[in-house]
């Protein structure tokens, strides 16, 4: 048991937030104490939390934030150097100042060794040296804190340039490789009609043209500031998909696709380019991998909510091709996952694109589970009420 024989302890005044303590110690009179000096000792008045065995303290752990906590040698379920190294392994910048009954450099040097901010000898314990010793600790678990979490926004950061760099080298690979059909339709159609074909085809060419510049600015954005706009504001879905089959009209005519699309699809509060990019890639999808090699057929439409919500549009993009296995319908939207004995070329980014844009607007992009033949994508995009 703790003597008490103690020299007066001046508080020390300080700006810092109130500390919160767990006091881990079989001892009743020990925590007792222990609680008394912390109180004389710290300024602002601590939170002081008690715990008689190891088990108890983890729980207390797991269930609320610790600045620090005082461990003692000897516990009843569990050495108080392997209750250390638990907390340390938890690594939630919890700070750990380790004491016991008798002097014991060898237990003192594993507990430093375990990531101990300091000891103690109980007996020998003084109540200022206890507090400075605390607060230390607790200034070196803030700091670690928070380069912690510095360390994980810079990773969020990097995760999210790294996604967007290659969802934009995706999108303008695929404009690129428009351009080069638009090229190509404008030699055929300049030997067969050369006025109407040169007009046709350079109206093509610019419309691709217009598209590549608008991803070229969203890369220099990007190099800018770390990000693209994801602003939303109202966006005419009947109006963009006329413009997606536009865009796309080379590639739906060199595969002989029949298009079909709801002229009255109504509007929704997004970023026009990033809804864009969702058709876009929602239709060559269809095309490319979806539609039946024989009469290729895609049909943009959309269907009332199935879960009532009228918040949101349900926007579908159906082919009649064989369909997706149950099984793969959550993998496609893996990044660089692609169907098992898929034929045509692609990097396998497409879909995880259009979920990343979708989710970030509040909505969502799945197959529909009710559909019996081909494949229909759901995307879920927030109503313009406006």
């Amino acid at each position: 048991m703790l003597q008490q024989t103690v020299s007066p302890v001046q508080p020390r005044a300080t700006s810092a937030p109130p500390m919160t303590v767990l006091v881990a110690d079989d001892s009743r009179p020990d925590r007792d104490y222990l609680a008394w000096q912390l109180r004389r000792a710290l300024r602002p008045q601590p939170t002081i939390l008690e715990a008689e065995s190891s088990a108890e303290a983890l729980s207390i752990l797991a269930r609320r934030p610790v600045d620090v906590v005082l461990v003692d040698y000897l516990l009843p379920d569990m050495n108080g150097l392997d209750l250390l190294s638990r907390i340390v392994e938890q690594a939630t910048g919890t700070a750990v100042v380790f004491m016991s009954g008798q002097g014991n450099e060898r237990v003192a040097a594993e507990a430093i060794k375990r990531g101990a901010h300091d000891y103690f000898v109980k007996q020998s314990l003084n109540g200022e040296e206890l507090g400075q010793a605390l607060r230390l600790a607790v200034s070196d678990g803030r700091n670690d804190r928070e380069e912690r979490a510095s360390s994980q926004r810079l990773h969020r950061a990097h995760h999210e340039l790294d996604h967007f760099v290659r969802a934009l080298s995706h999108d303008m690979n695929a404009n690129f490789m428009l351009l080069d059909h638009s090229f190509r339709a404008l030699r055929r159609s300049y030997s067969r009609a050369p006025l109407q074909g040169l007009t046709d085809g350079f109206s093509h060419v610019d419309a691709c043209l217009k598209q590549s510049r608008r991803f070229l600015e969203d890369l220099v954005t990007l190099a800018r500031t770390g990000s693209v706009s994801m602003e939303p504001a109202r966006v005419e879905l009947a109006k963009l998909v006329d413009e997606v089959l536009f865009e796309q009209r080379e590639l739906l005519e060199e595969r002989r696709v029949r298009v079909e699309r709801d002229a009255t699809l109504p509007a929704v509060w997004c970023n026009e380019g990033r809804v864009k990019q969702v058709i876009t890639n929602l239709l060559r999808n269809a095309v490319r991998h979806g539609c039946d090699k024989r009469s290729p057929q895609v049909t943009l439409s959309h269907i009332a909510p199935r879960d009532g919500d009228a918040r949101f549009v349900w926007l579908t993009i159906h082919d009649n091709g064989p369909g997706i296995p149950v099984e793969s319908r959550e993998e496609i939207f893996v990044p660089g996952r692609r169907l098992p004995g898929a034929h045509e070329s692609g990097s396998g980014m497409g879909l995880a694109i259009v979920r990343k844009i979708v989710e970030h607007y509040g909505g969502k992009v799945f197959v529909d589970p009710h559909c019996s033949q081909g494949t229909t994508f759901i995307v879920m995009l927030p109503r313009c009420e406006a």
